[in-house]
């Protein structure tokens, strides 16, 4: 190859490369709108407001921070020196009050991350027993393996209904050195019975610690709709950030003791360094709005999602019933079929506008099912008839109507009324306007 041809080659090569980055911008911003269009049905996910969506698109997002115990005279780095109250004050004092908490460790990176320095910080010596909820009830399929990978020895205990067996427990206290019991209950319609847990625990081994992993119902902890697992008697509690609050993929752990607050402390310390400063900032707006508006939200996305789910009974889907009701959480639970009825109706739902989550380690379930939420439409202001006519669109893509589906889509997300959080961050006021409130 000549020089002139090698020089030929080498810009055209060069325009390709630049074309293909191009056409991967291109697809980012509209895989992007055609997410800001979707239903969002997804128990683990949520939507950040455009208030908390600004220090992720800001020179923040490349920084470090470590002067969070307000240490003003010595910055290693500086590049979050003038923001920095939002996460010390903002973030730490508004989490503290939602969670009705004196101590606020926000520097998990996410619920897998809070779980892992709860359980290396409370587990205790080498060879102690950490007791977790088995899978099959809905237990995290992670928890006994981060257990193993510190030296403790993981014991599981069922849930039914949201009630832990208390006698299983009873016999695990009685015949292992228990540290720390950690309830890690994700996948669930009932409410988790944690002052029973701490009761046991009182009578039968008062040293145990007690840790409630909150992740998917924190939102409505938050918000004051479910009850705080402190007041139930648990010593510490927390989880991811993102599901039933609607914050960033981070995590959070809280305990109204000092010597609790030092041991998940020091655990953190050396299993965490960068915490992912712009998020954490995220995580302080949205908290600092969630104030203002979280308990009517948590609210609506309890009658939400017992709206959704009885209506998609009455169109005629095997909804899973919690007691005499749909669900106690966001949750609502769907059996469409076997495996290949599911994924097909889950890539109708998405063609026509709406995202389902499907699980295949299900209590109760030997077969895969849907696993909804009502929290992220609910956060984007959806309403009870918003619910008849997400329901209306299921069942007309489950009868292969998916242009129909999609039109009723666009009718669902046409009659919300204002979300829960102020579109406009510039202007994050009431200003006399219909605005959510407590």
């Amino acid at each position: 190859m000549s020089a002139g041809e090698s020089a030929i080659h080498d810009r055209e090569s060069r325009e390709e490369h630049a074309n293909h980055l191009y056409d991967l911008a291109r697809r980012l911003r509209a895989g992007h709108e055609r997410g800001q269009r979707a239903l969002s049905l997804v128990p683990s996910e949520n939507r950040l407001s455009p208030l908390a969506q600004l220090p992720l698109q800001l020179d923040f997002y490349n920084r470090y921070f470590f002067n969070e115990d307000h240490d003003p005279g010595f910055w290693q780095f500086r590049g979050g020196e003038s923001i920095a109250d939002i996460e010390t004050d903002v973030a730490q004092s508004s989490l503290s009050a939602l969670a009705d908490a004196p101590f606020v460790n926000l520097r998990p990176v996410s619920g897998l991350s809070a779980m892992i320095i709860a359980i290396s910080g409370m587990g205790g010596a080498t060879g102690s027993t950490v007791v977790c909820v088995e899978t099959a009830s809905g237990g995290h399929y992670a928890t006994t393996g981060v257990i193993r990978r510190f030296g403790y020895v993981p014991a599981t205990i069922a849930v039914e209904a949201g009630a832990v067996d208390l006698d299983g427990l009873r016999q695990i206290l009685s015949s292992q050195k228990v540290s720390l019991v950690y309830l890690d209950l994700q996948n669930s319609l009932h409410l988790l019975d944690v002052a029973a847990v701490a009761a046991c625990l009182a009578a039968h081994s008062p040293d145990t610690l007690l840790h409630v992993d909150a992740s998917h119902t924190l939102g409505l902890v938050l918000g004051g709709a479910v009850p705080n697992p402190l007041d139930l008697g648990a010593t510490s509690w927390g989880g991811s950030t993102h599901k039933s609050f609607p914050g960033p993929h981070k995590g959070v752990l809280f305990t109204r003791l000092p010597h609790v607050r030092q041991l998940i402390k020091d655990a953190q310390f050396v299993l965490l360094s960068s915490h992912h400063f712009a998020a954490t900032l995220a995580l302080g707006l949205a908290a600092r709005e969630f104030e203002h508006f979280g308990p009517a939200y948590a609210r609506q996305v309890i009658i939400n999602a017992r709206r959704l789910g009885g209506e998609l009974s009455e169109q005629g889907f095997d909804v899973a019933r919690c007691g005499d009701g749909i669900t106690d959480t966001h949750q609502i639970w769907v059996d469409v079929g076997d495996e290949a009825t599911t994924n097909k109706l889950s890539g109708a739902l998405a063609e026509a506008g709406i995202r389902v989550n499907i699980q295949a380690d299900m209590p109760g379930f030997s077969r895969p099912v849907f696993r909804l939420g009502a929290n992220e439409v609910t956060f984007e202001g959806a309403t009870e008839t918003s619910m008849v006519q997400i329901a209306e669109a299921f069942a007309s893509a489950r009868d292969g109507a998916v242009d129909s589906a999609a039109k009723t889509c666009v009718e669902a997300r046409r009659s919300f009324g204002n979300p829960y959080f102020f579109p406009n961050p510039e202007q994050a006021s009431v200003d006399g306007k219909d605005v959510r409130s407590k």
